[in-house]
């Protein structure tokens, strides 16, 4: 990777091996940088054209900055593993708050080999996980307010529309199979659910079917009795209609992130063979410069012997 600094061109030096915990820290910081520049960019053309490419050469330049010495795809790579494990961990602390402690209670009380075998990532440190969950929360809220705006032009991060909950839907206003629903697809926060069952309970829910509630719809009559069950049903149809349409949502973001998985491993095949590439052909000027230089010693062991072989015979007799 050739850098320009005061005109001169510099070859970096990749460090390789493991990240550390001070490297992805500096990683994350980058990308919430990032974010924000192209946030601010995005009403422009200039903003919404930006290749993937190049914004992850502003976060390797950071990186370097902050002396990270990652490079590019070093860094988009440790940010998709990041982004895994923290799904991961995010869905499975979302999944004990639903069913209690039943199953070995929370992520950061477990032992590393407790987290293996729930296919849990083993490693993941509490300060990096509430880094990321700042910069994902950050990155929703200003999608959205970006949406509001009317910047559908915007070409936004579709890992990201995954990540941020829907909080602005009161969820005790909607069936409770929808409620299930989006639970599983995790666009509800699981504290939403408790309110969920907080408040199913009261009479003053819109689809409650207590037998207060049924009287005080039917007023004590047989026409309010069929009316409750016909708006009863309604809602169970609408519930339905509005489940399967999450589920096709869900399974359309999650294809989109595989078409994009894909896409990103196709990338580092073609990074990988032209290195491949490049390493072939400075092997092939290395050995040529060899070959060269071993032609010109025996050359010039040649003359030598010559010059002897011709001194010796122009000698004295």
């Amino acid at each position: 990777m050739m850098a320009d600094q005061g005109g001169k061109s510099l070859i970096r030096e990749y460090k390789k091996g493991n990240w550390t915990v001070s490297e992805t820290m500096v990683l994350i910081e980058a990308k919430r940088m990032d974010d924000e520049r192209r946030m601010k960019r995005s009403d422009s053309a200039e903003g919404r054209s930006k290749p993937t490419e190049l914004r992850w050469k502003w976060v390797e330049d950071y990186c370097w900055n902050q002396e990270c010495l990652r490079s590019q795809n070093q860094c988009n790579d440790k940010w998709d593993n990041l982004m895994r494990d923290y799904k991961k961990v995010r869905d499975y602390e979302r999944k004990i708050a639903e069913t209690g402690e039943r199953n070995g209670g929370s992520y950061w009380k477990l032992e590393k080999n407790e987290r293996k075998e729930r296919n849990l990532p083993s490693n993941m440190l509490p300060q990096i996980y509430e880094e990321l969950v700042e910069v994902v929360e950050r990155r929703g809220g200003q999608q959205r307010m970006l949406t509001a705006a009317g910047g559908s032009g915007s070409n936004p991060n579709t890992s990201y529309a995954v990540e941020r909950p829907i909080t602005d839907v009161q969820p005790s206003v909607l069936p409770p199979l929808l409620q299930h629903q989006l639970v599983l697809i995790g666009l509800v926060p699981h504290f939403h659910v408790l309110e969920m069952c907080d408040s199913s309970d009261s009479d003053t829910s819109e689809y409650s079917d207590s037998p207060a509630k049924r009287r005080r719809r039917g007023g004590g009559g047989g026409e309010g009795t069929s009316g409750g069950t016909a708006s009863a049903s309604t809602s169970h149809e609408v519930g339905t209609a509005i489940s399967k349409s999450a589920s096709i949502i869900a399974e359309a973001i999650q294809a989109c992130d595989e078409r994009e998985e894909r896409r990103h491993r196709d990338l580092l095949s073609l990074h990988e063979r032209r290195l491949k590439i490049e390493e072939s052909k400075t092997e092939i000027n290395r050995q040529g410069i060899s070959g060269l230089v071993d032609a010109i010693n025996k050359l010039a062991n040649s003359i030598l012997a010559l010059a002897s072989h011709k001194n010796q015979s122009s000698g004295p007799k």
